[in-house]
């Protein structure tokens, strides 16, 4: 948003939370809550559902937020993010119809882990799919690298073991200036997976990654 006149354009307020009876919003929140709880991907990932100033708040921790949600009548809900002092629309719809797009999302806007929802079709499953189903990884440990996601970076398996309790990970980033990417290591120790960031001189290999982390007592890069 550019200078005009010499003066910065008119903001314009987002849309007010309709007016709702208490019981109204009440079932919004249960059913929010319900659809959170039944999510494979957001009852791992959201801590809180609040409600609050006739508002619904998808809380990731008490100072995370992932998205509110606006009700603009009964049955049409508003879906935004927190951007600066602002908001970012991303959907409008039924309560349903926004709980499923934030869900859904594989662009990194809220989490991008929406692959492990998708219809299972002919196409290749993507990385989270096979990290999730085939080496079962949680959830919670595959979106721990939030900000690459956020980034709109694409995951690329780059290396599974033959024991299938270590996978190398690229999350790639493709421009007009080429690609370039940043690795993790997925790995299962004691009985837990962890993510770790690699520090890209010793991401070429699994080998090299975990040799890398031994020396370092398994602090990861950054």
């Amino acid at each position: 948003m550019g200078l005009r006149h010499g003066r910065w354009p008119e903001r314009f307020p987002r849309p007010k939370a309709a007016t709702l009876p208490r019981e109204d919003l009440q079932s919004l929140h249960s059913r929010a809550v319900k659809f959170v709880e039944e999510s494979i991907i957001l009852r791992e990932l959201v801590e809180e559902v609040q409600r609050a100033r006739g508002r619904l708040y998808l809380w990731r921790e008490p100072e995370d937020m992932m998205a509110r949600i606006t009700p603009l009548d009964a049955r049409s809900m508003l879906l935004e993010t927190p951007r600066g002092d602002s908001w970012t629309e991303h959907k409008r719809g039924q309560l349903y119809t926004v709980l499923k797009f934030v869900e859904g999302d594989t662009k990194g806007t809220f989490h991008g882990l929406g692959s492990l929802v998708a219809k299972k079709g002919a196409a290749k499953p993507s990385a989270q799919a096979v990290l999730h189903r085939d080496l079962e990884i949680p959830v919670r440990v595959l979106a721990e690298p939030e900000y690459w996601y956020s980034m709109h970076r694409k995951p690329v398996i780059a290396e599974v073991n033959d024991a299938k309790d270590r996978a190398l990970v690229r999350f790639v980033a493709r421009g007009t200036l080429g690609s370039f990417h940043s690795t993790c290591l997925y790995a299962l120790k004691a009985v837990e997976w962890g993510c770790y960031t690699i520090k890209p001189s010793a991401s070429e290999t699994i080998d090299t990654a975990e040799n890398w982390l031994n020396k370092r007592d398994w602090q990861d890069w950054g």
